[in-house]
């Protein structure tokens, strides 16, 4: 497949209607080939109410099928982890995370990642790529798909109610797919996601997180994981470009809607980030009117120098933030028992 076609995943309704009409075809074939699109389904061959000459147009004039799943596995606790090929060969992975009432799908935004927090598993691959917009929208797409052909327990929610952008790489470095892509999943002619329901990680690129609240003023969740300069310079190398003052007075500016908050997402590390004087600058930088903290275990994979912190510390650290007025919480793992935990990801292939 030639990579320079246009993907079928990033079209809005009009510009394939555009297509369509270009290609000799009724306009309103397009429509048709969207709801077949934003159900999942992006073989044309699948899409039965087409033309065959259509099909057969689709097939060679649009990428139709960015990702091709290599491999799906899944965890006790009904978490699934896809890996999926590119068109150009390089892998990536993505996670459902199914609860009773929702279904999040975990998506990635670049091969490996820019940034090199040492914590991070997916940080131990080097950057090989920005996906495209298609691409990243092609993830939830082939997470609908598998729903669909291999219904989750009863138990669990089978439909896609809501994304994160925290698998693989750094979001705001992908900046253009991003907003192309937060685009898309918002579109009425997309998959029609609420902002509510969408959460973008990133580990603090100010610039950038001031333009996605000007564009398009998602959720936000801050990968911090240290209030305290010297030792974020460490666990989040990013922070000596963009330090914890230039990131507290981002914050501060970030739209938020009535009863919303930024997540700060803190990983605990044994003796590294989890000490007093951790605790006393985290209550210091935090703002709790616009602000909750995320306590994270860290999620061991081969290799790692870092220990997560004990549970019952970091109870009582999540209790010391509450006592204080900060709203704060334990994460609890998911997916762990097939790498699919937050930090966890990284492609097999690498």
């Amino acid at each position: 497949m030639n990579k320079t076609l246009v993907q079928l995943p990033s079209l809005n309704l009009e510009s394939l209607k555009n297509m369509v009409s270009d290609w000799g075809f009724p306009a309103f074939r397009a429509k048709q080939i969207i709801d077949w699109r934003n159900k999942g389904i992006l073989n044309p061959d699948d899409m039965r109410n087409l033309p065959q000459d259509l099909r057969t147009t689709l097939n060679q004039k649009l990428c139709c099928q960015p990702l091709k799943q290599v491999q799906r596995q899944c965890s006790e606790d009904g978490t699934r982890k896809y890996l999926f090929s590119l068109q150009s060969g390089k892998t990536i992975e993505t996670v459902l995370i199914p609860e009773p009432e929702r279904g999040t799908v975990c998506i990635s935004s670049q091969v490996g990642c820019v940034l090199d927090c040492p914590f991070c598993h997916t940080g131990t691959q080097k950057f090989e790529a920005n996906l495209t917009a298609g691409e990243i929208i092609a993830q939830v797409l082939a997470v609908k798909e598998d729903l669909r052909n291999n219904p989750l327990p009863s138990d669990l929610h089978d439909q896609v109610t809501h994304i994160v952008y925290m698998g693989m790489g750094e979001p705001m470095a992908n900046e253009e797919a991003l907003h192309e892509s937060l685009k898309m999943l918002m579109a009425e002619d997309g998959l029609h996601i609420s902002r509510r329901r969408i959460t973008v990680s990133t580990s603090g690129l100010t610039p950038q997180i001031e333009r996605l609240g000007e564009i398009h003023p998602v959720n936000l969740a801050i990968s911090l994981h240290s209030a305290l300069d010297d030792e974020r310079n460490t666990l989040v190398p990013i922070n000596r470009k963009y330090p914890l003052q230039t990131l507290r007075t981002c914050l501060n500016l970030y739209p938020l809607p009535h009863q919303r908050h930024i997540t700060l997402e803190y990983l605990m590390l044994d003796g590294v980030n989890d000490r007093q004087e951790d605790l006393q600058a985290l209550l210091q930088f935090v703002n709790p009117e616009r602000e909750r903290v995320n306590l994270i275990r860290f999620n061991p994979y081969p290799g790692s120098p870092y220990e997560g912190s004990p549970t019952e510390h970091m109870n009582k650290f999540a209790q010391d933030l509450i006592s204080k007025g900060i709203r704060a919480t334990v994460r609890r793992s998911r997916g762990q028992d097939i790498m699919a935990a937050c930090g966890q990801l990284k492609s097999s292939a690498a």
